[in-house]
């Protein structure tokens, strides 16, 4: 009689774009470190579109090795979407995620899913002595990182770290808009603070290819922080709030400045300026819910 098929247990997810030099490299660490482990697994790579040898290296892996499978993307969607999609694809109970620039070393991994057996829901990695300009790098996911500590109250130091270990239901059937998955997870899933933990891990300079982050980022998470509280309290009852609210202040902003009340006005425009951003941001969760944006073309 065949054997029975064991369930798979781990689900290690990298998503890749250009990352021809180091697709091999980081498969053959995650396999080695998913070994040592002794437990099912799978490793997913997602190709969003790589316009070097990225999917050929993918294809070559896949044919030698029935635990790796690639997702092929119709179209760019970015990190966060390719991200997604690959865990779309996942059968673990356990869903691993690692950059795809072999900057996260995946030795670490069974340190994480060892915390993560202590009873959290995520544990991530934190490079607590980053690599890279301080001004470009390390500044910035400073500043960010406290930020979406006060806001969140969730004590999490490295969001922008790509290895975290979830729990599947923490990820399944969810969808983000862009960004939101790369900068600002698990807190954009509701993990509460006694449900998340950290292990410390050494940040590495990527092998090959260059860097897609800057200091332009840090804007992006200040822009988009602060509708975070709001979608994981229900974005259907705050976006119409929302959206009457911006109308409200605006109102009130011209009739403020109509009787001479110059910096209130101001004041009060600046609120409905804000309420017009979470609205359009609840709005884009509604969307990325309703309509995920990656197509794939092939998975194998």
């Amino acid at each position: 009689m065949t054997a029975p098929v064991q369930p798979i247990h781990l689900s290690v997810v990298a998503p890749m774009h250009n990352e021809e030099g180091n697709a091999r490299p980081l498969y053959e660490a995650i396999r080695d470190s998913m070994d040592r482990l002794g437990r099912p697994y799978e490793i997913i790579f997602v190709n969003d579109t790589s316009s070097d040898g990225t999917l050929n290296v993918m294809k070559e892996i896949a044919n030698r090795d029935g635990r790796f499978h690639y997702v092929d993307l119709e179209s760019n969607v970015g990190e966060n979407w390719a991200l997604l999609a690959g865990v779309s694809k996942a059968s673990g109970e356990i869903i691993v995620t690692v950059d795809g620039d072999y900057q996260n070393d995946p030795a670490y991994i069974p340190a994480l899913l060892e915390r993560l057996a202590e009873g959290y829901r995520v544990v991530s990695g934190w490079r607590r002595n980053r690599v890279g300009s301080y001004w470009d790098r390390r500044l910035p996911s400073q500043v960010a990182n406290a930020l979406i500590r006060l806001v969140s109250g969730v004590a999490v130091h490295d969001c922008g770290c790509g290895l975290k270990a979830y729990r599947r239901e923490v990820l399944e059937g969810k969808y983000v808009p862009k960004g939101f998955m790369n900068r600002f997870s698990p807190v954009v899933f509701g993990v509460r603070a006694a449900e998340f933990s950290e292990v410390e891990i050494l940040d590495r300079e990527r092998k090959s290819g260059s860097s897609h982050y800057g200091l332009g980022r840090v804007f992006e998470v200040i822009r988009d922080l602060w509708t975070i509280p709001f979608a994981v309290r229900g974005v259907e009852d705050w976006l119409p709030r929302f959206r009457r609210l911006q109308w409200l202040l605006s109102a009130a902003g011209v009739a403020l400045a109509i009787l001479g009340h110059g910096w209130w006005a101001i004041a009060t425009f600046i609120l409905a300026l804000a309420s017009r951003s979470n609205a359009r941001n609840l709005a884009r969760f509604v969307e990325a819910r309703t309509n995920p944006p990656f197509r794939v073309k092939e998975f194998r």
